[in-house]
């Protein structure tokens, strides 16, 4: 396998195909093919390391979702086994514990407030808020049907395909 780059071997080809139309039929197919078979060869092993770091990205996302499950998991465990303690705390009609490595104790949090029926609060409680946004796909819709739309333009990206 040679050092020359894919980007160096594309310039290359171009270069190739500039300077070669001078030249005999037989050998600009031969320098092209010879060019053409190493661009081919660095592009499928380029395409075979996107492969692996995708796979690669997979299974991390696939850890990373494990991991935020389990986290969860014990997040839950820890709420259950709070208000087990709580619970239990109130039944004996403790609110304090401690020793020499913790302090264990119920305190009371602020105020917040509880809405029992929202059609029962007097309209000055109430803000109105506004959001605007662009619907894209009836401007897209407009656009194909040839519509000119101030401010916006049907644009077709490509991307790159491995299988």
């Amino acid at each position: 396998m040679s050092s020359v780059s894919l980007y160096e071997l594309a310039d290359e080809f171009k270069i190739a195909l500039e300077e070669l139309t001078d030249l005999d039929d037989e050998y600009i197919l031969d320098t092209l093919e010879s060019i053409q078979g190493e661009f081919k060869l660095k592009s499928i092993n380029v395409a075979k390391f996107i492969r692996n770091l995708e796979h690669t990205a997979e299974g991390i996302k696939e850890i990373e979702r494990k991991q935020t499950d389990r986290r969860k998991n014990l997040e839950q465990k820890i709420l259950r086994l709070k208000e087990y303690l709580k619970s239990n705390l109130e039944n004996v009609g403790l609110d304090k514990i401690e020793n020499d490595e913790l302090v264990i104790t119920i305190q009371k949090n602020p105020h917040k407030v509880s809405i029992i029926d929202e059609h029962l609060i007097p309209k000055e409680y109430f803000e109105i808020q506004e959001q605007v946004s662009i619907n894209k796909t009836k401007i897209k819709e407009d656009l194909k049907n040839g519509k000119d739309i101030p401010g916006c333009e049907m644009i077709q990206e490509k991307r790159l395909n491995i299988k």
